[in-house]
């Protein structure tokens, strides 16, 4: 874990002495203390991950989470009293006052804790050097990622098997975690979108009792976590009986994430990926304005970890860099179509880290 902590330094554009990453309690659990110290499980609530400029790692935890504190190799200090974390975290830094922190990952309570425990502390923001360092994956992190799109892509493709007329959104929604889980995730990686017909025209439509009909599409974007780690794919199947405008609608959608994929290289600029994409769609009257969100977001820890191709994004695309391309047509009171990859940059193109089949043929309804 040194490389990375090294790395999470080598971003910050202002010194500090040490940079400290303290969970809150569930859900308030910051990715990046598991990024830093390299574990796999336990929740860590409370704990606190201190690095060093030097690379250096000293993870003070409970005793609840010592076994899995042992899968790190920070050094490892236990507490059982909260006066013992106290005394910890003040010897870790009793030569320390300029400390980063994650604003985007503490909880205002978490920084006030440190202020009363250390005296003279100042903060700085070290979130934009946690997210820039999480945004080129290491070998490790692109070896989970990459099982944990073989299994979602797996999923993807069985959905024919239990997709029929007469079955419910939630039910869908339910199966699709659980084949996920049959065959090796830890988790879903949010909640799975499962929407039929008109519902499909929400991007993030939550699962309820309607029942697909003949005349209905059906649109699922979900994900799996390998270690931690999450994936994120999307197919849209096309209705049994299936009209002239899903066919365009579709065909539109999949012709604009191929031109995307096809522009993603190290030193592209982020906007122009999404541009690609959008172009194409507004490129049919009918279809203009209708891509309601960004292209795609940066995938890792978190479902969104970090950067987005979006008209106002301006990140270069390096490699190693993980990412989602998920062009979409949304029209309302009829329905929508998103197709969703997750890809890895690569040295001269990128590469999709999801298979399941997306050609027109491939995702009808029986």
């Amino acid at each position: 874990m040194k490389e990375r902590v090294n790395k999470i330094f080598s971003k910050m554009e202002e010194e500090c002495d040490a940079i400290v990453l303290m969970n809150g309690q569930e859900p308030m659990l910051d990715a990046s203390f598991y990024y830093a110290c390299g574990i796999d499980s336990g929740l860590f609530e409370e704990c606190v991950a201190i690095l060093q400029p030097d690379g250096r790692s000293t993870l003070v935890t409970s005793q609840l989470e010592e076994s899995a504190a042992k899968n790190s190799s920070a050094e490892i200090i236990t507490y059982s009293t909260q006066k013992e974390r106290d005394d910890a975290i003040k010897n870790v830094l009793k030569k320390s006052n300029k400390i980063g922190i994650n604003n985007r990952g503490i909880t205002y309570s978490s920084t006030q804790y440190l202020r009363k425990i250390i005296d003279n502390i100042e903060f700085i923001n070290a979130g934009n050097a946690l997210l820039k360092a999480r945004m080129i994956k290491d070998s490790d992190e692109i070896e989970k990622i990459r099982s944990a799109c073989k299994i979602a892509s797996s999923v993807a493709d069985s959905i024919p098997e239990v997709l029929s007329c007469g079955k419910t959104e939630y039910e869908l929604a339910a199966e699709i975690g659980y084949r996920m889980q049959k065959i090796g995730a830890s988790s879903t990686s949010f909640d799975t979108i499962a929407a039929f017909g008109k519902s499909a025209a929400e991007p993030h439509h939550s699962p309820g009792k309607y029942k697909l009909q003949k005349e209905d599409m059906g649109l699922f974007d979900f994900g799996c976590r390998v270690s931690r780690y999450c994936s994120d794919i999307t197919r849209t199947f096309a209705p049994v009986e299936c009209s002239d405008l899903f066919k365009k609608v579709y065909e539109t959608v999949l012709k604009a994430q191929y031109l995307a994929i096809e522009k993603i290289q190290p030193g592209i600029c982020s906007a122009d990926v999404d541009k690609v994409a959008r172009d194409h769609i507004d490129s049919i009257s009918e279809f203009k304005g209708k891509m309601i969100h960004s292209l795609g977001h940066g995938l890792g820890l978190d479902v969104h970890d970090g950067g987005s191709f979006s008209p106002k994004s301006q990140i270069i695309l390096e490699e190693n860099m993980v990412m989602t391309v998920e062009p979409g047509i949304y029209i309302p009171g009829w329905g929508g179509v998103r197709i969703e990859d997750d890809i890895l940059v690569t040295k001269n193109g990128c590469e999709v880290l999801t298979h399941a089949k997306k050609e027109l043929d491939d995702v009808k309804i029986a």
